[in-house]
């Protein structure tokens, strides 16, 4: 079946960087003897997942987390978009060692591994020095704009040891980033947990992590580190549901990027003609106005009278050049060339090459009859050809052109069937002048080709 004329046309569909955190980058135990636990400890672990800045709930199961002898793991119910995970570890315990965390966010799967140390008893001299946090990370709320949404507080329990035994233990007021104020500051002492709370006022601009270093005294100093994340509230989304909605892809169509003229065998052209260039400017889904300036021309190929038509919200625009009979394009013996289109929209640039060619006749023989009118075949998108995080609905369109003049269906029916390929394929999955594309049709890229076939 003979090919008249086809176009192809690549969509793609963007997807969100992902990330993983955990509330605990390492857990600490203190045993009560010196070669084992020696009595059960358990601690919960929050799992926190982003798509971007968009907070969305991970998916965890007990079972695929793996975990040494002696230790176990259930996982809670998730609150908010928050996972807790509760670690059980038996007084047998006897060695420090990891634990791997599968977690799942929409289709993939991002493995964190926590390690946990045991504090064992001495058996002979004073017991080690150490210093528990209770909180070394906080997600902090905020609008879309990234400024805090309402006053929060933030609490620090800490509490000081010297082997199994508490021991008085102090924290010096750290210094505080902009908007944050201390509440109090309550030493440890050798009955009690101490607690250092402050509060983050409402509006405070906050960047996307940060940390505050805690310095405590208790027999000696210790520093640790606490940090916050900010959880951005998206445009439409509840607190903490979602973040910020993109700002829509912008692209341009160029509906022919190449023609071939016929010459005689001087390389002359044989007789005038005109070149049409359709295009479209898009935003996301929506037409948006686009223009175009061009390179050089070559010899004997001029712009037509009101030949640059800008593209605007509702139509396509277009680029209609004249060719001289008798051009030569700048000499006899050039065969190709190209003019640089760059088009302009929504304050963007995108460069597209348009090549021309000679065809020659012979040095001998007849000289055979005009050629027929050149069929072109341009795929537009209604959508756009970039969508994000499988959003995609768009209606592709193959616009067919005979002699720089757009067929209408009936037209197009005449010279024969419109037939849709994919990603290179032989076998068309479908006919008709429009092809409708949603999420189930391409994975990360898919490129769509029209054939009319006669």
């Amino acid at each position: 079946m003979a090919i008249k004329s086809s176009d192809q046309i690549t969509i793609v569909d963007l997807t969100d960087a992902y990330s993983v955190m955990l509330s605990s980058d390492a857990i600490a135990l203190q045993a009560t003897a010196t070669n084992k636990l020696n009595a059960v400890k358990t601690v919960v672990v929050n799992v926190l997942a982003l798509r971007g800045s968009e907070a969305i709930t991970p998916s965890v199961t007990a079972a695929d987390i793996t975990c040494p002898t002696n230790v176990t793991a259930s996982v809670g119910s998730a609150s908010g978009n928050v996972v807790p995970i509760t670690f059980t570890f038996a007084a047998a315990l006897n060695a420090a060692g990891s634990i791997t965390i599968p977690v799942v966010v929409d289709d993939i799967t991002i493995t964190k591994t926590l390690p946990f140390s045991i504090s064992f008893v001495g058996s002979t001299g004073a017991g080690a020095i150490s210093v528990m946090c209770g909180n070394e990370a906080q997600t902090i709320y905020c609008d879309k704009d990234g400024k805090v949404s309402g006053e929060q507080t933030i609490t620090i329990p800490f509490a000081g040891y010297q082997g199994t035994s508490r021991k008085a233990c102090t924290l010096a007021d750290p210094t505080l980033p902009s908007g944050f104020t201390k509440t109090s500051n309550t030493a440890a002492t050798a009955s009690a947990d101490g607690s250092y709370v402050c509060k983050v006022a409402n509006g405070t601009a906050l960047a996307t992590n940060g940390e505050i270093t805690l310095t405590f005294t208790c027999g000696s100093t210790f520093t640790k580190k606490f940090t916050y994340t900010r959880s951005d509230v998206g445009a439409t989304g509840g607190k903490g549901d979602k973040g910020d909605t993109g700002e829509a892809a912008v692209s341009v169509v160029c509906g022919s990027d190449s023609i071939t003229i016929a010459c005689d065998k001087d390389g002359k052209a044989k007789a005038a003609s005109t070149i049409v260039i359709p295009f479209a400017g898009y935003k996301g889904t929506a037409r948006v106005a686009c223009t175009v300036t061009y390179s050089t021309l070559p010899s004997g190929v001029t712009l037509a009278s009101n030949g640059n038509k800008g593209a605007t919200t509702s139509a396509d625009g277009s680029l209609t050049f004249n060719v001289a009979s008798g051009a030569n394009f700048g000499g006899n013996a050039t065969m190709t060339g190209v003019i640089t289109l760059t088009f302009t929209c929504d304050s963007k640039t995108f460069v597209r090459k348009f090549v021309w060619s000679k065809a020659i006749t012979g040095a001998t023989g007849a000289t055979g009859a005009a050629g027929a009118d050149a069929i072109t075949l341009v795929i537009t998108s209604s959508g756009g050809t970039i969508f994000k995080n499988t959003a995609i609905a768009t209606t592709l369109t193959a616009h067919v052109y005979k002699a720089g003049v757009e067929l209408t269906d009936t037209q197009i029916g005449a010279l024969g069937t419109i037939k849709w390929y994919k990603d290179g394929g032989t076998t068309a999955d479908s006919t008709g002048i429009t092809k409708s594309i949603s999420a189930g049709d391409v994975v990360n890229k898919a490129v769509f080709e029209a054939r009319l076939e006669a």
